[in-house]
């Protein structure tokens, strides 16, 4: 298949990844975001907004993680995915039927939706660690190796869910993938991080616009990961 986009270290393809991800070779480290599977458009108080009223939200609805589980777990020794609380099980029930190890993060997002009446806020997401090895093992600053990562929401992003560069480069560089596939690549944030720290990565999204955007972002000049790095 022809990549919508490819330098020498990124390659976009727009399409399904159940159909793309299989005739890739495998890599180091799959590190995604897969949509969570939302059971209503709920906003703590901001369900009026735009966004949980877009088309692309909408479709999240009916997403299931389950059919994507196998293609992810063949694709790499080792699997980082952003999830909801309700998938906690699904991925620690993966790795045991694969017979991998696993680990649960957070991401703490200081700047989340504010609480409204009767319930919490919604300031953690999960990541899910499943691996049968680890690609490699760089130190960095004791910082990054907790499992908490602070980092405010991005607030002007082009994608509704998007991530911070320096949460996904911290895995990337502590676990030396060389290359890194994001199935669900969306704005194309890990395909950022990994080119940023001289690595080589591969993006797939069924969603055109955001290839285009994706391929944008890696038009741009490579940025300074130093901080990553605790040089």
């Amino acid at each position: 298949m022809k990549p919508y986009y490819q330098d020498e270290a990124v390659t976009i393809y727009h399409g399904d990844c159940r159909d793309i991800l299989p005739t890739l070779p495998r890599v180091d480290l799959v590190l995604t975001d897969p949509p969570y599977k939302h059971t209503g458009l709920g906003g703590g108080g901001f369900g009026g907004h735009q966004f949980y009223h877009d088309e692309f939200v909408q479709s999240m609805c009916d997403f299931d993680l389950r059919e994507y589980s196998k293609l992810l777990m063949e694709a790499a020794p080792m699997l980082i995915a952003f999830h909801s609380r309700d998938l906690i099980v699904h991925y620690a029930n993966l790795a045991g039927d694969w017979n991998r190890l696993y680990d649960l993060h957070v991401w703490y997002k200081p700047n989340a939706i504010p609480f409204t009446h009767h319930t919490w806020k919604t300031d953690i997401e999960y990541l899910a660690l499943v691996w049968a090895k680890k690609p490699g093992w760089t130190q960095a600053n004791q910082a990054l190796h907790s499992k908490v990562f602070i980092a405010p929401i991005c607030q002007d992003s082009l994608h509704p869910t998007a991530k911070p560069v320096p949460l996904l480069a911290k895995y990337i560089y502590i676990l030396d993938a060389q290359i890194i596939v994001d199935p669900f690549m969306g704005s194309g944030t890990t395909l950022r991080a990994a080119k940023d720290l001289g690595r080589k990565s591969i993006g797939i999204e069924i969603e055109e616009r955001f290839c285009e955007v994706a391929a944008n972002r890696c038009r741009q000049m490579v940025m300074d990961l130093t901080f990553v790095k605790g040089k």
